[in-house]
């Protein structure tokens, strides 16, 4: 597993991957502290993607499927759309309980770092699981917290994560330092 604090922009131009699973700043929470639309980004790669997106905005870019996270949150529920890029067509339901607080992350046998969009570990096992071919090495150019980097290493992936918010990123070098397949490259956070 590899994490850079930087900008995804200037890491891609390096970074070699066979698939991206990321959950993108939206436009209507938290995109605001880019000084460019996020979601764009993700045109510069032809592999297959799962992107996380509001319910309240439309989705930028092309995609071939809307898969759902059904977040199984008090009654009733709340869900995430999930959009798959150069993919397949058809959708799925995936069930998992928000990482949310920390009585929510112990139902998920998770731990809640406080991020506010914080993905479970779980959920991002099932979509590695069920997308990501063996062999594959997996990229997420908004790596928050660090879930997909922690599903991605606790199923024997490769990956590559990037965030730019120092105080994340260090949140996510000591959420996988506890494993020893974690390295950081030359120009990434460094403790």
């Amino acid at each position: 597993i590899t994490l850079y604090n930087a900008d995804c922009r200037e890491v891609a131009k390096s970074v070699k991957c066979d698939f991206i699973l990321s959950d993108v700043p939206y436009p209507d929470y938290y995109a605001d502290e880019y000084g460019y639309f996020p979601p764009v980004f993700l045109n510069d790669f032809s592999c297959r993607q799962l992107i996380f997106w509001s319910a309240k905005a439309e989705f930028p870019l092309d995609y071939t499927a809307i898969h759902i996270w059904d977040k199984r949150v008090g009654v009733g529920s709340a869900y995430e759309r999930i959009f798959e890029r150069n993919g397949q067509a058809n959708w799925l339901v995936f069930s998992c309980t928000a990482v949310n607080n920390q009585r929510t992350a112990d139902y998920s046998h998770d731990v809640f770092y406080g991020h506010p969009s914080q993905k479970p570990v779980l959920l991002m096992r099932k979509l590695i699981k069920r997308f990501v071919p063996a062999g594959s090495i997996i990229f997420d150019p908004f790596s928050g917290s660090g879930s997909t980097l922690a599903a991605a290493r606790d199923l024997g992936y490769q990956a590559v994560g990037c965030e730019e918010n120092k105080k994340w990123c260090s949140v996510s070098v000591e959420r996988l330092a506890q494993q020893s397949l974690f390295t950081l490259p030359n120009n990434s956070v460094q403790r």
